[in-house]
């Protein structure tokens, strides 16, 4: 795992109490009931306390490209983009940027939910989610949260019984940024207007109490219209994690499942669109969820 990612998660744990497991964190405090509709701060432009900052490069702003959209599901086109990162600063995991093809596919406008999850379990296709932490959103009551605290198996059955499938990393990818290398899905800056992160790389505090409802940040859509594919909560992909990636298909096997995206208890730099970060078998925390993908017809 990148060594940033270490240093950030002892830091967080030691000015708030929080307890992180391996990969994706999982918090062992309480959240409070309410939905934090608005951010309580924005975050700062890029500063130097974030070694894998893009924002002082030079993006073009991401111009959103219409796709269609049926049963909440987008429709993208595929086709030629570059994955990963080429900042040498950012982790040994995210390079070398490479350009890469993807063919049309079927992607979620947003990430499966509470109550799409608990239907999921009431016909007994899939199993409750772990309660690790009382942030788990499954008992809290409101079924437009992100489901969170989701092994990989089980947010591989849902998407299953939904008739869909976990996503690639590269599709994933795509979909969060296209052909625009931007950090973010929405541009260069992170801001919790955009999504739902820990405030700044040295903040223990989040934009939120917990996740918000899905959907509750437009502005942070990627050019195609996935929204929360920046914080709230960490997505499950369908492919074993390897710290560095070629331009060959991805391993048929590993130790561990790539999760994309960051959560509301991520850093910014954890949140990118090139961020790659990984949960074993028994990875189930807070700041887990998923989002489903299908092939194109």
């Amino acid at each position: 795992m990148p060594e940033r990612r270490s240093i950030v998660v002892v830091l967080v744990a030691a000015i708030t109490g929080v307890a992180f497991g391996r990969g994706a964190s999982a918090l062992g405090g309480s959240a409070a009931a309410r939905d934090d509709g608005e951010p309580d701060e924005v975050h700062s432009p890029g500063s130097s306390d974030n070694p894998y900052d893009d924002t002082a490069a030079s993006h073009g702003a991401p111009t959103r490209q219409l796709v269609q959209s049926e049963g909440g599901m987008l429709h993208l086109p595929g086709g030629r983009f570059t994955m990963g990162s080429a900042n040498p600063h950012a982790p040994p995991n995210e390079r070398p940027a490479r350009t890469l093809s993807v063919e049309p596919f079927w992607i979620d406008r947003t990430e499966v939910t509470v109550g799409a999850y608990r239907a999921c379990v009431d016909a007994g296709a899939c199993a409750r989610p772990a309660r690790t932490s009382a942030a788990c959103t499954f008992e809290a009551g409101d079924p437009d949260l992100p489901v969170s605290c989701v092994h990989w198996r089980d947010a591989d059955a849902f998407c299953r019984f939904a008739g869909k499938r976990l996503p690639t990393e590269r599709e994933w990818e795509y979909a969060a940024r296209g052909p625009y290398a931007t950090p973010f899905p929405w541009g260069a800056t992170p801001a919790c207007a955009n999504g739902v992160t820990l405030i700044s790389e040295q903040s223990g505090k989040s934009c939120a109490s917990r996740p918000s409802r899905v959907g509750a940040h437009p502005a942070g859509a990627s050019i195609f219209g996935a929204v929360d594919m920046s914080g709230n909560v960490e997505e499950w992909t369908a492919d074993w994690y390897i710290e560095s990636l070629g331009p060959g298909p991805a391993p048929r096997s590993g130790a561990a499942h790539v999760l994309r995206g960051g959560g509301w208890l991520s850093p910014p730099s954890m949140s990118r669109t090139t961020s790659r970060n990984w949960g074993s078998a028994l990875e189930a925390g807070p700041n887990v969820g998923l989002r489903c993908a299908k092939d194109s017809d």
